[in-house]
């Protein structure tokens, strides 16, 4: 067929049609194979995660060097190598103080209200069997239910702990993998050095690379996602951080003034849970109202309520405050970001699915405001 003959418009329809049609076939590939691709993006992560955790260190130590090389340094006497070279230094030792601190205070509590819980196991066993035994009174049929599946469970613990596939090469395979993260770790630190010393450069490499292989509005699009990207990773990863560092010490001093036990233990769950937006602090509460539950039914009641309190105090007021505007996305859309993120990648999915999705969502917004504004539409006249 001679395409020559065809007016502007009809071969404007026509590929139009094409790339719905290839668009199509291929989300229709994409959900048929959906298992194999999650696979092959989880395992392209793991083997960038170093790179990431460097990312992430950058992200965090960034503004900390600008504001010590532009502030702090800036009548200083120094060359400006010398400067960022300090600037650098300071920000990494900073870092690891606070970190080290963080885990000096915190690791010592944190394992004390492990052991004591663990110590504690045989006795909330006994109290959810006394609990049980008391039901034999009301209804007699649902008490031996209850005991064959306490049975059951135990004897699937078992099994779980000693079988081949079980708990014991989960430990194993759960000690590499904790190993393998702090490989990364220290590997992260030492690509957030170069990083921090010689971002420049590193963002003039991306600029020839990309303005060498493609044509200038190609390769200027491609640098506006990678800085859209970058903002708003900044600005949610590191909001987050301080909303969750916030949340984490209001809900420690909150259970000690309740009088709650393993205060340590449920204000960490609290606080790193809370990095996920929405769902967080209901996800961290979960396992923290089982274990109150066991205890006193009286306590896990006043800690729900409080959750809710407090996720309330933050979503209306704290992280608000302190992330502003940071991923521009209506609440309908976050939660779709997380359920689909944590559906594709887990709890790192419902993480950065927030992120992602909103990167996503202001390309969208930018190209649909530059179609109407081109065609001279105005949808409210509509």
């Amino acid at each position: 067929m001679d395409f020559k003959h065809l007016s502007p418009e009809t071969k404007e329809k026509i590929f139009a049609f094409t790339i719905s049609g290839v668009l199509v076939v291929i989300f229709y590939v994409m959900m048929n194979h959906l298992n194999v691709l999650t696979g092959v993006f989880g395992l392209f992560l793991k083997a960038i995660s170093p790179f990431l955790y460097g990312l992430l260190f950058t992200f965090i130590m960034l503004p900390l060097r600008k504001l010590i090389e532009e502030r702090l340094l800036k009548d200083r006497n120094l060359e400006a190598k010398t400067k960022r070279k300090i600037a650098v230094a300071i920000s990494m030792i900073a870092f690891l103080l606070i970190m080290t601190g963080f885990f000096v205070l915190l690791i010592p509590q944190l394992l004390d209200s492990i052991k004591v819980f663990v110590d504690s196991i045989g006795g909330y066993v006994r109290t959810i069997q006394t609990m049980i035994a008391s039901l034999d009174a009301y209804n007699p049929g649902l008490a031996d239910y209850l005991e064959k599946l306490v049975s059951t469970a135990g004897t699937a613990l078992s099994e779980w702990l000693t079988g081949a596939q079980g708990g014991m090469s989960r430990i194993l395979s759960y000690s590499i993998n904790f190993a393998k993260s702090v490989l990364n770790f220290f590997i992260g630190m030492i690509i957030s050095v170069y990083l921090l010393y010689d971002d420049e450069r590193f963002k003039k490499q991306i600029k020839m690379i990309l303005f060498g292989y493609l044509n200038e509005k190609r390769a200027s699009n491609i640098l506006h996602l990678l800085r859209l990207t970058k903002d708003t990773f900044n600005r949610f990863i590191f909001g987050k951080f301080i909303d969750s560092l916030i949340i984490g010490v209001i809900c420690y001093i909150c259970i000690l003034i309740m009088r709650m036990p393993y205060a340590p233990l449920i204000a960490v769950v609290i606080g790193l849970t809370n990095m996920i937006p929405v769902f967080g602090p209901f996800i961290g509460a979960i396992p923290c109202i089982f274990i109150l539950l066991i205890i006193s039914p009286l306590k896990a009641v006043e800690f729900a309520v409080f959750i809710l309190i407090l996720q309330q105090i933050d979503g209306n007021l704290i992280g608000p405050y302190i992330l502003g505007d940071a991923v521009g996305l209506p609440t309908l859309w976050v939660m779709f970001a997380i359920i689909v993120g944590g559906a594709m990648l887990g709890v790192i999915g419902m993480f950065i699915g927030v992120p992602v999705f909103s990167v996503l969502f202001e390309l969208t917004k930018e190209r649909v405001q530059n179609n109407l504004i081109s065609r001279k539409i105005n949808v409210d006249e509509k």
